[in-house]
């Protein structure tokens, strides 16, 4: 391939800030070892630009996006539908645009499982889990970890309140 054209398929990561993102470079390694004509570009965008940048991706026509901090839960409003899952944790990380809708879901619950079960060797279910953050990540993880049947789950934040809410939102969850 030599390099983007009018049919590249583009996909992103947006965040504030992303410059750190490995995701760039893996994405890009598999769409290169696949034989795919797409690009995956990291853009720093700031919270006050948030809604202009997802405006954006919708009019250039991008394949989806992927949403790290700060934007997790700020950009769910912002989406034409929101999968069940994301809509209960209320965070999206992974945006798919189906024609021009966009589309919203969670990864980050069954990410942060997988992880602790095939890297890790950890057992969830029956054990005591201390999740540090109650941000979109955070709670995702805080939920997955309440799904996979862990018998505790402990949220920390440095700000009492965030913490407070996220375990408030972990019970209703599990009442449901």
């Amino acid at each position: 391939m030599t390099g983007p054209d009018a049919r590249t398929r583009v996909v992103a990561i947006i965040g504030d800030p992303v410059a750190h993102s490995l995701s760039p470079r893996m994405h890009n390694a598999a769409f290169a070892a696949l034989g795919l004509n797409w690009t995956y570009l990291a853009f720093r965008v700031q919270p006050r630009d948030l809604s202009q940048a997802v405006r954006g991706i919708r009019g250039l026509g991008f394949t989806g996006f992927n949403v790290t901090v700060p934007h997790k839960e700020a950009v769910v409003p912002l989406l034409d539908e929101v999968d069940a899952t994301a809509a209960r944790i209320g965070a999206v990380n992974t945006v798919r645009v189906d024609e021009e809708r966009l589309v919203g879901f969670n990864t980050d619950a069954p990410g942060v499982l997988d992880a602790l079960a095939n890297v890790g060797g950890a057992r969830v279910p029956g054990g005591r889990c201390l999740v540090l953050g109650a941000g979109g990540g955070g709670r995702a993880a805080a939920f997955g970890l309440a799904q996979a049947g862990a018998a505790k789950v402990v949220i920390l934040n440095r700000t009492p309140t965030r913490a407070h809410r996220g375990s408030d939102l972990l019970s209703e969850f599990l009442r449901a």
